[in-house]
């Protein structure tokens, strides 16, 4: 009974160990998973509202474009009314010209104009119709003078619609410039905020997803470096080609060659020349929409069986650098306001460019915009 009792003392005892060790190690256990769970919820919803920040961030940033383009678009209305102005005024001033003419030539053919009308006076056959030519008389010299006075009247207004004109040309190119830069801006902002926002996604997601964010957050990162750099790149021209360097010299040439181009920049060159005319839209990209600056180019080389990306900054990233004097047609034509690549042409040969700019698609010389000019890019 006594080896019973020990033995069955013994079990007791044990169990009891056995018991409180499995107790002591599992209470924990659960107090931890239940730790951690809260903490990964509180996590998931700091990172999202972190990304929700980023987010917004891009969309202020688009708000402040649209708002960019609004005016945009106003002043090109309003360029279009001072036009409809000036054909009018030009109109009218033709119109009177070819009646002043006439007159001159009828006194031409008289000794003097007041000849003429001596004359008509002087065939009156009493002097109730003496009367009436003389009405008749003033009549017509005060008319010959309202004709000259409306005419100096509508030069003097054609000088100021001019003067008007070429002022809203000048904001139209002001606002032109502020929109591209802006877009760089974005292009740069998304790529940053791209990187930022998978990084953050990285911390809550599965082992699996987080290889695949891995992965997609280094090429995004990769790619908001180069934006990033090319954002803070100086123009490489821009210091020989601001006006003087104060010693009174003009700004040095650029010297473009004129190389032969390939078969598809001839394509892509063709298919943007049946754009000439159409006016510039922000954003556009296909001849449904109408057509930035890249936007142009990218569908015109799209059209030629060359994939190039959508915006003037990633076409400079996708394309081979060359120097100004091995440019050949159908290279593409990059340019610069002072912070990262905001325009883009398709080069011609002959220091000529085809591009999509604030007076919309046309052909046009490199000699003004040589002032923003970044270089020469081959497409590959």
């Amino acid at each position: 009974m006594g080896k019973r009792n020990k033995w069955r003392k013994s079990m007791v005892l044990a169990l009891a160990l056995a018991g409180g060790l499995l107790f002591n190690t599992t209470q924990p256990t659960e107090v931890h998973a239940e730790e951690t769970s809260q903490q990964m919820i509180e996590k998931k919803a700091e990172i999202d509202a972190q990304v929700k920040k980023l987010q917004e961030e891009l969309t202020n940033l688009q708000k402040e474009i649209d708002e960019k383009v609004k005016v945009f678009k106003q002043v090109q209305a309003e360029i279009k009314e001072v036009d409809a102005s000036i054909v009018e005024t030009k109109k009218r001033i033709e119109q009177r010209s070819k009646i002043l003419s006439e007159r001159m030539a009828a006194y031409q053919a008289q000794d003097n104009t007041v000849g003429v009308y001596l004359n008509v006076v002087l065939e009156a056959k009493s002097f109730a119709d003496l009367m009436d030519r003389v009405v008749a008389v003033k009549t017509l010299m005060d008319a010959d003078q309202e004709l000259v006075d409306q005419q100096e009247a509508d030069k003097v207004s054609l000088e100021q619609q001019k003067a008007v004109l070429d002022e809203k040309q000048k904001e139209l190119q002001k606002q032109f410039q502020e929109l591209q830069q802006k877009e760089s801006e974005m292009e740069v902002k998304k790529a940053e905020n791209e990187a930022k926002s998978l990084a953050l996604k990285a911390q809550i997601a599965t082992k699996q997803e987080e290889e695949r964010l891995e992965a997609e957050r280094k090429a995004a990162e990769e790619e908001a470096a180069r934006l990033r750099a090319l954002q803070a790149a100086t123009p490489v021209v821009q210091a020989t080609q601001n006006n003087s360097d104060g010693d009174g010299q003009q700004p040095q040439k650029i010297i473009v060659g004129s190389g032969a181009g390939t078969a598809s920049s001839g394509d892509a060159i063709s298919t943007a020349k049946q754009f000439l005319g159409r006016p510039y839209v922000w954003g556009g990209s296909n001849p449904t929409s109408g057509f930035d600056c890249s936007g142009l180019v990218q569908w015109s080389y799209k059209q030629a069986g060359v994939s190039l990306p959508r915006t003037a900054s990633q076409q400079y990233l996708a394309t081979q650098r060359i120097s100004a004097g091995e440019a050949r047609v159908g290279d593409l034509v990059f340019f610069s306001y002072g912070s990262g690549v905001a325009h883009v042409g398709i080069y011609l040969g002959n220091n000529t460019m085809i591009d999509a700019q604030n007076n919309g698609v046309v052909i046009e010389s490199l000699d003004w915009w040589n002032q923003y000019l970044v270089g020469f890019g081959r497409i590959q």
